[in-house]
């Protein structure tokens, strides 16, 4: 059987708080599930103006484009809930990167969701990816943690 890990927060080097909007909600006064891709693009985003990848003043100096996108639902929020969103690069490849997300409600530490989206490296012009600059690799990095890893266990 699988050694089970639990969360650390110190293993998610990039947070990113908001509170849950009432039009965010369902009929059932859910969180609905499309807000929680919405909070991990406005945590990446928060990310890679951190990492000083882009000029947040014009969005298409962003040589990066989202490739693939999952949820993992794992508890029920509400509206005015507060989520931190917990963020890792969890992987980095030749053109490619992932990162991780945990959402986390604020006010009793339950985790709500866990969510992980692929990035890839995209040369808009010529409509293809293109390889991981040294420079943003080495960005990537900083906030790169070892998944799993057995002597944090």
């Amino acid at each position: 059987m699988a050694k089970i890990i639990p969360f650390q927060p110190d293993d998610y080097p990039h947070t990113f708080t908001r509170d849950v909007y009432l039009y965010e909600t369902d009929a059932f006064g859910h969180t609905n599930n499309v807000s929680f891709l919405a909070y991990m693009e406005s945590a990446r985003f928060d990310l890679f103006k951190k990492l000083d990848l882009f000029d947040p003043r014009d969005v298409l100096s962003l040589s990066l484009i989202l490739a693939r996108a999952e949820c993992d639902y794992k508890e029920i929020s509400h509206y005015n809930d507060r989520l931190t969103i917990y963020s890792r690069i969890a992987e980095i490849s030749s053109s490619s990167f992932v990162i991780e997300h945990v959402f986390v409600r604020e006010n009793d530490g339950v985790i709500v969701a866990e969510g992980k989206v692929v990035i890839v490296y995209f040369d808009h012009e010529k409509n293809r990816s293109m390889p991981i600059t040294d420079e943003i690799r080495q960005k990537l990095q900083r906030y790169q943690t070892m998944k799993d890893d057995p002597a944090k266990a």
